[in-house]
């Protein structure tokens, strides 16, 4: 009962990062129909900050990284919705892909001409602070990750659900061309929408790179588990995002605990695969 308890913490704690950038993802999906790829690069640049807050301020610094993460994440995020994708407003659905596809290439490869192709290692004091909850044993790190992922995806739901901001992204999202003719400016509503979600991905970098190392390359995978989550819990759908994260990080968590760790991304594809089958349209509709 112990390791299920661990293994299930250890779940929700990874599903809690894989929401927040499947928020940030099927935010901006709402509203191009477009998953963006490139968000991948944010998510690394996000690392790359921290790593540079600590070896310049020490680690007592690090929780203060989140705040030019996000500032820097909310000033790429306009300049790439105008000069990549708002020309693309009208193009046909695989050129904004091409487009994202594209745009991660640059900045994944920009960050390594930039912050050296080298590996690094993010020093976190929260990694070494060890916390007893019950049978279950976690780090203050982890903690860290499933607190403040939690916060900022309730925040997320409250502003697109329970503001004036969200209720134009909703109703760019169902049909732009109807928002526009009730007054609602299609390119602001991309624009807020885009800063969300990189102000979201970059937060996640800061909070994920104690526990991994930090490399230009470090976000495709986590971005292409994003996109899964975003399938699995219903394209467009905030809460399908929330919940598909946390489904997919308690099945990785369980399949690599149960069966081998050697499988962990194949349990990831392999419960995406059986979702869809059963439920095409994903947990929940937009």
């Amino acid at each position: 009962m112990a390791e299920f308890l661990q293994y299930t913490v250890n779940g929700l704690i990874a599903g809690s990062s894989y929401g927040l950038l499947a928020l940030a993802m099927t935010l901006i999906y709402g509203i191009l129909a477009v998953p963006n790829f490139a968000l991948g690069g944010i998510y690394a640049l996000g690392a790359f900050i921290a790593f540079y807050v600590v070896q310049w301020l020490g680690p007592g610094y690090y929780l203060s990284s989140l705040v030019p993460a996000a500032l820097i994440g909310m000033i790429i995020a306009i300049v790439t919705e105008r000069i990549v994708f708002r020309p693309l407003h009208n193009a046909p659905h695989a050129a904004g892909f091409i487009a994202a596809l594209g745009l991660y290439s640059i900045l994944e490869g920009g960050w390594a001409v930039l912050f050296n192709p080298t590996w690094k290692k993010v020093a976190s004091p929260y990694n070494d602070i060890f916390i007893q909850l019950g049978q279950v044993s976690l780090t203050l790190q982890r903690l860290l990750i499933f607190v403040i992922s939690l916060l900022f995806a309730l925040g997320t739901y409250v502003l697109v659900y329970r503001t004036l901001t969200g209720k134009k992204i909703r109703a760019a999202s169902e049909n732009s061309d109807v928002a526009q003719l009730l007054g609602i400016s299609p390119y602001s509503t991309t624009t807020m929408t885009f800063m969300v979600g990189c102000v979201l991905v970059g937060i996640a970098g800061v909070l994920d790179a104690p526990t991994a190392l930090v490399g230009a390359s470090m976000g495709m995978t986590p971005i292409t588990k994003a996109f899964i989550v975003v399938a699995l819990g219903g394209l467009g759908s905030v809460p399908g995002a929330i919940v598909g994260g946390i489904i997919l990080g308690l099945g990785e968590n369980y399949g690599a605990a149960y069966i081998s760790s050697m499988y962990k991304d194949l349990f990831s594809y392999g419960l995406f695969v059986v979702v869809l089958l059963l439920l095409p349209h994903g947990l929940y509709r937009r």
